[in-house]
């Protein structure tokens, strides 16, 4: 009788397609489990970053003067919020924002009355260049325009006409890096006078 049986090259030829295959399906796997945690983590990341820039959208939108501003520092006057039994229009609030960094780690703080500052958000990296102011300025056809600010010039009467300010936050964070872009209009002031009882949004 003849015995059938594999010979020590199928052995190895087989081996070697089980180890190559299981080694694919090990790398897709791996693969596929490090994209959704990247997504999820970017996600969470987003999702906080927007939370706490609320505040300083909200500051924004009822800001009546920008007093200051640099790259990375802002500091305006604004409405304070106000109770709906308050008759009279209470006095404006000084806000301050801007980036502390160090080596390992970069904060933005907010500070109110001159108060101690308070963190809004940290980061390893919050990139530079966060605040850019646009004022009106009108055409020779009389037609308006917002103009970039030029923060070296610093002209006072053009940052009194500051209405428009765009904020594009860069920040990393672990091998994770995001960017937020927003734009905010500021409060008329005169508008809030003529209507103090209005809930900008």
């Amino acid at each position: 009788m003849t015995r059938r049986a594999f010979t020590l090259v199928e052995l190895l030829l087989a081996m070697s397609l089980t180890i190559l295959v299981g080694g694919v399906m090990y790398l897709l796997q791996t693969q596929g489990l490090s994209t959704v945690a990247k997504g999820t983590t970017r996600l969470t990341l987003q999702s906080e970053l927007r939370r706490k820039m609320e505040r300083l959208v909200t500051d924004l939108r009822g800001a009546k003067e920008v007093l200051e501003v640099r790259p990375d520092f802002l500091k305006i006057s604004r409405f304070p919020d106000r109770g709906q039994d308050e008759d009279e229009i209470p006095p404006l609030v000084v806000v301050t924002y801007h980036v502390e960094r160090t080596e390992k780690r970069a904060v933005l703080v907010r500070a109110e009355r001159g108060e101690a500052p308070v963190e809004i958000l940290s980061a390893d990296h919050i990139g530079e260049g966060i605040f850019r102011p646009f004022f009106v300025d009108h055409l020779p056809d009389g037609g308006p325009q917002f103009t970039p600010f030029d923060m070296r010039v610093n002209d006072s009467d053009q940052r009194r006409r500051i209405t428009f300010l765009r904020i594009q936050l860069r920040m990393r964070q672990g091998r994770e890096s995001i960017t937020l872009t927003t734009a905010v209009t500021l409060r008329i002031a005169h508008s809030r006078l003529l209507q103090p009882a209005w809930h900008f949004r």
